[in-house]
């Protein structure tokens, strides 16, 4: 594999991947967002699509071009692959669907009930995910990658790439909040050929897999030692304490806040992130609020049906009572 580590003035630095673990609605793309905007940082988005959204499909970026047109990402698949023709994207996806589903975790982290077989696939994909992060960390000259795909299967083969320290922000927001988002019909504009939807889902759906998702994420901690957990409620509500509370976990202080204006505003900067909430495609001044319409909105028993189809892990991460 390659050399994974950057000489800056001199001197030796381990290069960084953030990756948010989680599931969706929960505030990934916020929280991706907002550490991207700090010196030294680049927020890359979901990278676990880029295979299937930007190679095969060719959506937008956030820069407002298609994947294959923007400038940002063509130099870096130069820089990896020597072009596009150098990597084939439908074998990444084959790879994906057999190093890391579910199913696989017993031989992802214990790699000596691995067989050759599988080794050699984890060897091969490992090999095209650190060639990809190089050229991310060179291009866009950082020392540290936000990754919020929140698959966390793929979150522990990345702690795998050798000379890479992986910090694991596992974030979650209250089930309900996430059932109530994922029942909303929202447009996804990088699907710019076609009008498209995200996929809503039933509230035992949501529920379910609000579980499973934030039961894996926890799984991330005896993978790598660098493993916080955060509630969206608490980013949203402290958005600019908390950021500095996360770059100090980073090690990467003092952090740079010049973005904010106050406490709860930021202005955002044009990016090219790969993936997430519609929201990341916004350029302005936006004021950061905590978005629980559901305590009103959603139909009670909706609310609780989802409530007592989660609160254990509920309690389990300080949410206290029916809400």
């Amino acid at each position: 594999m390659c050399d994974t580590e950057m000489e800056l003035s001199g001197e030796t630095m381990t290069k960084k991947i953030v990756f948010i673990a989680g599931h969706m609605r929960g505030g990934s793309t916020l929280l991706s967002m907002l550490l991207g905007q700090q010196k030294g940082f680049f927020a890359a988005g979901e990278l676990n699509r880029i295979w299937d959204g930007g190679f095969t499909n060719n959506e937008l970026c956030t820069c407002g071009k298609p994947f294959k047109s923007c400038d940002f990402w063509n130099a870096v698949v130069e820089n990896a692959f020597g072009g596009w023709d150098g990597v084939d994207a439908q074998e990444m996806q084959d790879l994906s669907k057999i190093v890391y589903p579910a199913t696989k975790f017993p031989l992802l982290t214990v790699p000596s009930l691995r067989s050759t077989e599988y080794q050699e696939k984890v060897n091969r994909i490992l090999d095209i995910w650190e060639k990809l992060y190089l050229a991310i960390f060179k291009i866009s000259n950082s020392t540290v990658i936000v990754d919020s795909t929140k698959v966390s299967m793929y979150g522990i083969l990345l702690t795998q790439i050798p000379n890479i320290d992986l910090y694991a922000l596992h974030l979650n927001r209250h089930s309900c909040g996430v059932a109530y988002s994922k029942r909303k019909k929202r447009e996804l504009p990088e699907v710019h050929w076609r009008e498209e939807y995200m996929t809503t889902h039933s509230i035992v759906h949501s529920a379910y897999k609000w579980m499973m998702r934030n039961l894996s994420a926890s799984s991330l901690k005896f993978s790598t030692p660098r493993y916080l957990h955060l509630r969206y409620e608490t980013l949203a509500q402290r958005p600019k304490a908390t950021i500095s509370q996360l770059a100090e976990f980073i090690g990467e202080t003092p952090p740079d806040l010049s973005f904010f204006n106050g406490n709860d505003k930021i202005v955002i900067k044009e990016s090219h992130m790969f993936g997430g909430n519609p929201m990341r495609f916004q350029y302005h001044e936006k004021q950061i609020r905590l978005d629980d319409e559901w305590r009103i909105a959603m139909p009670l028993h909706q609310k609780a049906s989802t409530f007592f189809l989660t609160w254990p892990l509920l309690l389990a991460y300080g949410y206290r009572g029916f809400p």
